[in-house]
């Protein structure tokens, strides 16, 4: 099953984007500290960039894993720093579930993970 990191600065917005990511049949992985030492093993992220050190995660995060695919989810506009990412998509909130489903299905084809 795929595991899909969900770096979302707001607790009850994680945990709404965690029940959609189990609805689609996908294992969600929540990060609750920015900068937690240790994160576990991913397939997908899916990233608010307003996360304090969300940016500087998924750089750091690609760097290890250049073929990670990164799906945002913001209410801003995308930044440069966020183009260089090239990430899968880039949902503007609010968004419809039927765009996150198909950016999060298109992440994990792209990673080439079993769905």
């Amino acid at each position: 099953m795929p595991r899909i990191l969900i770096a979302e600065p707001y607790p009850e917005i994680r945990e709404l984007l965690a029940h959609v990511v189990t609805n689609l049949g996908f294992e969600p992985v929540l990060m609750d500290v920015p900068g937690q030492e240790q994160l576990p093993e991913t397939d997908v992220m899916l990233l608010e960039p307003a996360l304090p050190g969300g940016v500087e995660l998924a750089q750091s995060l690609r760097k290890a894993r250049p073929d990670l695919p990164i799906v945002c989810v913001s209410i801003y506009p995308a930044t440069a720093e966020i183009v260089a990412l090239a990430p899968v998509a880039y949902l503007l909130k609010p968004f419809a579930l039927t765009a996150l489903q198909t950016a999060l299905e298109h992440a994990v084809e792209r990673a080439s993970i079993p769905a």
